[in-house]
């Protein structure tokens, strides 16, 4: 595994045959065997861990996720930091396959829908750790996107000038992750959607504010 983002020592980044420490190569995992990683996060944010040998396949196939670390002495509360990992499965192995593509959003293609309730201060985390698909992300209400503040991007928080208020709309690769504030200020449904450019992925996690 190959963790996104995050500052490690060259051996426990993942990557077999390449990453070191000293003469020692990061192996290769073989079936029924293990590696285990001993590091320490170097500050805290949103990052990914995944595959890195035969990436499209393995991808397609699970082996990955998001890696939340918190500031020391802090509790990760799910009820208001909530991450929505985007990721594929299927895909062309070759120029003239029939495979269709398909989208998941937290490992399901139609995740069930969130509760959110006024006035409380959500901490949202995207991550796309899809192989190939470049979309855009959105969040909206009756007609048109929210307003949200931006925190950090690819497991670095922003500096003040740069956390500001802005639509709820992105266009966003695969790899990278983002980290938004949001405050519901009234009842009523909210539509959070990532739809690719390329392919025909449309994601959609339903959330009502109560």
């Amino acid at each position: 595994m190959h963790w996104h983002g995050m500052e490690l020592e060259s051996y426990y980044d993942g990557v077999a045959g390449w990453g070191m420490r000293g003469h020692d190569l990061t192996p290769t995992i073989a079936p029924g065997q293990s590696f285990c990683a001993r590091f320490t996060p170097p500050r805290a944010g949103t990052f990914i861990y995944h595959t890195h040998l035969d990436d499209e396949i393995q991808l397609s196939g699970g082996l990955y996720g998001a890696m939340i670390v918190v500031d020391p002495g802090a509790k990760y509360d799910s009820g208001v930091d909530q991450v929505f990992v985007i990721s594929g499965w299927g895909g062309p192995r070759s120029a003239d396959s029939k495979i269709p593509v398909s989208g998941l959003l937290n490992g399901s293609p139609q995740p069930t829908t969130l509760h959110w309730h006024v006035g409380k201060s959500y901490r949202v985390r995207f991550v796309n750790i899809s192989s190939a698909m470049v979309g855009l992300l959105s969040v909206t209400g009756k007609d048109s996107p929210v307003e949200w503040r931006s925190r950090a991007k690819d497991g670095a928080d922003l500096p003040a000038g740069q956390a500001v208020l802005q639509d709820a709309k992105l266009m966003m690769s695969p790899g990278e992750t983002y980290d938004f504030e949001y405050e519901p200020s009234h009842p009523g449904p909210l539509k959070m959607e990532f739809k690719a450019l390329a392919v025909p992925v449309d994601l959609t996690q339903a959330i009502e504010v109560e």
